[in-house]
């Protein structure tokens, strides 16, 4: 049995809330500020901002920042050309900033460095940074061999002048629903037939409600990371959306989120890749200011390469369910290990 049989075998037992003892292994990474680099004493000290991490397939991460007061030099990819690590923000081997060493990736699955490349821009305004969203870098490595290690941000000369350490973030426990059922989207007629789990977590309280999809999909789009989808709106999404019926396209409407909390849709640069016919991937927070008690009863929608919606999973609501009656008698409470289980088969 190959190894993504094996992981379905696993993953298709049951769905619902359940409680988290151990799925927190899979949590997207963070890191909590950034401080000036050790030795560093140049005007740039007062890098700050926001950087998370996800994973997108057995053996590539996505970068997700916003910085504020990087290099005002790094404004224009020609000022930079030819220099090492120039407007660079890469993860290092280092576990603390003040031995931070060099770039962490596995060399033994590329032989390349995957992070030279890897750059931020900041605009002539001299806002925050942008160009910081979905940046897929191939490490052959897991969000759990992150764990711990130094992000390290540089100036337009290449030196070091901020450092910050990635932290897992934790999932509010008892709170995950799972998604094992997906159906053809209403008036779909395309071939793709979209198969797998969806694991929506919850992190934070308030405004800062989040999720987290973790998921394992077969069926999907295969040109999804073989094409560029720039500009093109939901391509190669996977969203939480506001109806519950996957039968009625009229009631599913669009993503789901608190609107008069949240600006902008969240849920935008939520994609998937494929990879060997699979999407595997851990998403970052994406910050919704909902709670799982709100996305209960709600739909999963997987679009293609265009945006159209091809797949419709609902999302079990176990207030509705007599086999769920709380968190200390869930019927199906073992299914978070099987589901760490099976997320190890993928490694």
């Amino acid at each position: 049995m190959s190894r993504a049989a094996m992981l379905r075998a696993v993953l298709l037992v049951g769905s619902g809330i359940i409680p988290c003892f151990c799925n927190d292994v899979q949590a997207p990474l963070y890191v909590e500020a950034f401080q000036p680099y050790p030795g560093y004493v140049g005007s740039l000290s007062g890098v700050a901002g926001t950087f998370q991490l996800g994973q997108d397939g057995a053996h590539a991460q996505t970068l997700f920042f916003d910085l504020a007061k990087a290099d005002p030099k790094c404004d224009n990819p020609t000022n930079v050309v030819g220099v090492a690590n120039g407007c660079g923000i890469h993860i290092h081997e280092g576990t603390s900033c003040e031995d931070a060493g060099d770039h962490y990736w596995s060399s033994s699955f590329t032989v390349d460095d995957p992070w030279a490349p890897v750059r931020y821009m900041v605009p002539s305004s001299g806002a925050n940074t942008t160009g910081g969203r979905k940046v897929r870098v191939v490490t052959g490595t897991s969000l759990g061999d992150m764990v711990g290690r130094a992000v390290v941000v540089h100036d337009s000369a290449g030196s070091r002048i901020a450092c910050g350490l990635l932290k897992r973030s934790a999932f509010t426990s008892g709170k995950q629903l799972a998604v094992s059922n997906f159906t053809k989207y209403p008036a779909y007629e395309g071939d793709l037939v979209v198969a797998g789990v969806v694991s929506i977590d919850l992190i934070g309280t308030g405004a800062e409600a989040s999720q987290v999809l973790t998921f394992n999909l077969t069926g999907i789009d295969p040109t999804c990371g073989a094409t560029s989808i720039s500009g093109v709106a939901n391509a190669c999404g996977i969203h939480v959306h506001v109806g519950g019926q996957c039968g009625n396209a009229d009631t599913i409407g669009g993503h789901y989120y608190d609107q008069e909390a949240i600006a902008s849709d969240p849920w935008t640069p939520i994609t998937y890749t494929v990879t060997g016919g699979e999407a595997s991937g851990v998403t970052i927070k994406v910050v919704t200011g909902v709670t799982s008690e709100d996305v209960a009863g709600r739909t999963v929608i997987v679009h293609d390469a265009s945006g159209a919606r091809i797949a419709c999973g609902a999302i079990p609501d176990p207030r509705s369910q007599s086999v769920v009656t709380s968190a200390s008698s869930v019927t199906f409470a073992f299914l978070p290990l099987l589901f760490a289980l099976g997320m190890t088969l993928l490694r």
